[in-house]
């Protein structure tokens, strides 16, 4: 596994571009140009903490992919974050699995809350992965989130759809006030915080387990991705074989994917 890094997204392409209903255009941009994050736990933890996380909860990191080192992963995991390279073979498989998922689409739960990243948000992706993580096993009971900025931003964007909870997170000053923390913590941070205009070619997305079912959520994607069958034994190692078959595989020689855990909190 590679050492932390910031995550800046690449250009999205035209047709991920599409996405994005054509009445946005017409939207007031309230705010934007969000800092990247750091694949780490530290300052992660304060930043969902912030959020609202239960303070038995946390992320950690997690080491590998091979079962030895991911029985290390403290249990139940209830999401993975992972951050992986914007390199051209994972943007054309992007792009042909979107093709294909358009021409026949997936029976998607109705109960998922998902939001789409706007270009004008910024480095926002580790923000939008976190806010998939959570807000989804808060929706599913796994956790309570404590009442703070995540949840009123769940509750006023409760009846929006995809692309209008992309644009309401523009205005979640309080959000990117705590993102903004996160990224230019000087006591967690392992790597120089980066100016906004830096370009780290790499990007945030969240995995979680609605129940029976295997979630991939890409705020970059047209629509959540289901990879199947999962259950809270098995949730980490179908996440691992998804990363591996998915993602590690189309890029074999790059070394920086980066995999952190939802999970029970150990003590120090």
């Amino acid at each position: 596994m590679a050492e932390p890094a910031q995550a800046k997204d690449a250009k999205p392409s035209t047709e991920e571009k599409s996405a994005a209903d054509k009445s946005d255009q017409s939207k007031k941009i309230e705010q934007g140009n969000w800092l990247a994050l750091e694949s780490n736990p530290g300052p992660l933890n304060k930043f969902s903490a912030r959020m609202g996380l239960p303070d038995n909860l946390a992320f950690c990191d997690i080491f590998g992919l091979d079962a030895e080192l991911l029985a290390f992963v403290p249990q139940p995991v209830l999401a993975v974050m992972l951050l992986f390279p914007s390199s051209a073979a994972i943007k054309e498989y992007k792009l042909k699995q979107q093709t294909e998922l358009t021409e026949k689409p997936q029976k998607l739960r109705d109960d998922l809350f998902y939001l789409h990243q706007h270009d004008e948000i910024g480095n926002a992706c580790g923000t939008v992965a976190m806010i998939h993580a959570l807000a989804n096993n808060h929706v599913l009971k796994n956790l309570q989130l404590k009442d703070g900025p995540l949840t009123k931003f769940m509750t006023k964007a409760a009846k929006m759809d995809w692309s209008e909870r992309g644009w309401e997170l523009l205005k979640a000053t309080d959000i990117q006030e705590g993102s903004e923390a996160a990224a230019s913590d000087k006591d967690d941070n392992q790597t120089k915080t980066p100016s906004k205009d830096d370009k780290v070619n790499a990007h945030f997305i969240a995995f979680v387990r609605m129940d029976k079912e295997l979630y991939e959520l890409d705020g970059r994607k047209k629509f959540p991705i289901m990879h199947g069958a999962t259950s809270g034994g098995s949730f980490l190692s179908d996440v691992a074989k998804v990363v591996k078959e998915k993602f590690m595989a189309l890029d074999p020689t790059n070394v920086n994917f980066n995999l952190m855990a939802l999970a029970p909190k150990q003590a120090m």
